[in-house]
């Protein structure tokens, strides 16, 4: 099996970030904790389980932090025991080429998608499963640390992977493999948008126009056409194509003055480039998740108003708290994707993104810009890392 994976090996992280300051050659370099490597191929853990033959795998933000070396240890999860080994490539498309005897819902031949990628009750088969993962929201298991996984289970990035058949979705006929492979983020947007969905004539700020931002603004128009999308992006060509999928307006200039002028709300300077509005927007999804845009949406938010963290960093962030009391405001986290009660209507937000696809409601069409062969990763990575020109998402196809 070749993949990549990333190594929890101290010493590595710690050299990859110092060397990083006098070159970045040293990601993906013999001293980085980055490792692409062949591991011998194993059986099947268990009667539930299933090998996948990838096809297509995308590069997201979570694969760039680790890449990058960015994850620091002083983050609330880093305290959770894990695997030694994190295996890169949640984002994919592959066909089940074996399935155990007790797995009845895949079959050789099969398309799917990987759902669940972190530790959950399914995966190592704990009963009775936690209250999050029996209400469908397995991203937020209370036993992503207890019990065990098989090791080297591979993930996206590498000819294929081990998967227990509850972290597969069946991807329809009527979808291609470029559509299904971003499945996986469309059900992030889907769910982002459902924690907190937008109302009639709010006006909603989505800031950063990549691949979740643009499914954020499909799925805000989708779910309610009559709030009033702005988008906060400085690629003219990803303002572009935010403006076709559905953006109502792109703020122009200086963001303060533009969401000043977009919501009516009253623009105060003070001393040393302090600024602050009094109203502003009714909702902000925050795409990018930097101390940045932090700092500046809940300064954008109007009293009461809400901002949802959907980008985020694996390193500490600053942001002046101040607006979050003085203005009560609401602060949203995102996990990924769930369970979604909509309409009166329970399903995953995987089968309502699937759903939503098919229906021509998120439309996913040239989002995949750049291709390379999983050898050349080191410079897939670099191509995904930069964000700026034509690059929206960058996938591996594997032979």
């Amino acid at each position: 099996m070749k993949t990549i994976y990333f190594q929890v090996d101290i010493p590595r992280i710690l050299a990859t970030r110092l060397l990083s300051k006098l070159s970045e050659s040293v990601y993906g370099s013999p001293i980085s904790p980055v490792r692409y490597v062949e591991l011998a191929d194993q059986d099947l853990p268990g009667p539930g389980w299933v090998r996948v033959k990838n096809v297509l795998a995308g590069i997201c933000g979570a694969d760039l932090s680790l890449f990058y070396v960015q994850a620091s240890p002083s983050i609330s999860i880093a305290a959770l025991p894990g695997m030694p080994r994190a295996f890169m490539g949640h984002e994919l498309v592959g066909r089940v080429v074996e399935a155990g005897p007790a797995v009845t819902d895949f079959a050789p031949g099969d398309r799917v998608t990987l759902q669940r990628y972190l530790p959950c009750c399914s995966i190592k088969e704990i009963e009775p499963a936690c209250a999050r993962c029996r209400e469908g929201n397995y991203t937020l298991c209370e036993n992503f640390s207890e019990g065990a996984v098989p090791e080297n289970l591979g993930a996206g990035f590498g000819d294929h992977f081990l998967a227990h058949r509850s972290q597969l979705v069946k991807v329809p006929d009527d979808i291609p493999d470029d559509k299904a492979v971003l499945i996986e983020p469309a059900s992030v947007s889907l769910h982002s948008v459902l924690r907190r969905p937008p109302g009639v004539k709010e006006k909603v700020l989505v800031i950063g126009a990549g691949t979740i931002g643009l499914n954020v603004l499909q799925c805000a128009k989708a779910i309610n056409p009559d709030c009033e999308v702005f988008l906060l992006e400085k690629v003219d060509f990803k303002r572009e194509l935010g403006l076709r999928l559905g953006a109502d307006h792109v703020l122009e200039g200086d963001p303060y003055e533009a969401v000043a002028r977009a919501t009516g709300a009253r623009l105060y300077r003070g001393p040393l480039g302090n600024a602050n509005l009094l109203g502003g927007m009714d909702l902000i999804y925050d795409c990018v998740g930097y101390s940045a845009t932090i700092h500046d949406s809940v300064r954008w938010l109007r009293a009461g108003g809400d901002y949802v963290m959907i980008g985020n960093q694996l390193s500490p962030v600053r942001f002046d708290q101040t607006p979050v009391w003085n203005q009560e405001l609401r602060m949203i986290g995102v996990n990924a994707h769930g369970f979604e009660n909509y309409q009166g209507k329970g399903m995953s937000s995987f089968d309502m993104a699937i759903e939503m696809i098919q229906q021509g409601r998120i439309n996913l069409d040239g989002f995949i810009t750049h291709r390379f062969p999983l050898s050349e990763y080191r410079e897939a990575f670099k191509v995904a890392r930069q964000k700026v020109g034509h690059v929206i998402k960058v996938v591996f196809e594997m032979s």
